[in-house]
């Protein structure tokens, strides 16, 4: 603020609109790039095409990330920020079980919903397979960042008494994400003659009753 009249400075209104601009260019070329992958690939998508479906020069997205790998890199993390974006909207659960369960009937949606992000990400992981590199780098970090919320819930759930004792939280925390990836694959194949929403209602049902206490115990 200018301090005399108490208004912007014009350099500081620019800079607010350069670093708007930048961020509303990021974003188009991110959501192009999850298309793209989602529809031909991560082989099949070009720099050049992300550019244009976003609105902008083909040489943009190299501007902003120097290569593809690069830009595969910030759509990953671009994904799990708005997959968390959608974790807190769809909450407030309680932390332990409760969180649990809501992330594991909301990650059935979204994968049942055959959105972009999910199948881009699936995608990338079968390219990190073979290529490794930066992004399979980012793609752990993805995995260990999903395994981190629900060993951590389950811990709580744990001290809570609402999960057994018994249960090892690293170890069930891969299985819980295991069979999430196992069901969103088999949407993303082609849709299994079942309404989503009994899968989703099924997982939930499964994984409660596998983590609550035995109540005749």
């Amino acid at each position: 603020m200018d301090s005399h009249t108490g208004t912007e400075a014009p350099l500081a209104r620019q800079r607010r609109k350069q670093s708007d601009r930048r961020e509303e260019a990021e974003r188009r070329i991110l959501q192009s790039a999850m298309e793209l992958v989602s529809e031909k690939g991560v082989t099949g998508t070009t720099l050049g095409e992300v550019g244009e479906r976003a609105g902008y020069s083909r040489g943009l997205p190299a501007h902003h990330y120097g290569n593809k790998e690069g830009l595969l890199t910030a759509l990953v993390g671009r994904i799990g920020r708005n997959f968390r974006a959608a974790r807190n909207a769809a909450g407030p659960w309680r932390p332990g079980l409760d969180a649990i369960l809501g992330v594991v009937g909301l990650y059935v949606e979204r994968a049942t919903g055959h959105d972009y992000a999910t199948r881009a990400l699936y995608i990338m992981f079968t390219e990190a397979f073979v290529s490794g590199g930066a992004l399979a780098v980012a793609l752990d970090q993805f995995n260990r960042t999903s395994l981190a919320y629900f060993e951590g819930h389950l811990r709580i759930g744990i001290r809570k008494q609402e999960i057994r004792a018994d249960v090892d939280p690293v170890a069930e925390s891969i299985v819980i994400l295991g069979a999430l990836r196992g069901i969103s694959a088999q949407f993303l194949l082609g849709s299994p003659h079942v309404n989503p929403a009994l899968v989703r209602d099924a997982l939930v049902g499964t994984v409660a009753r596998a983590l609550r206490p035995d109540p005749q115990a």
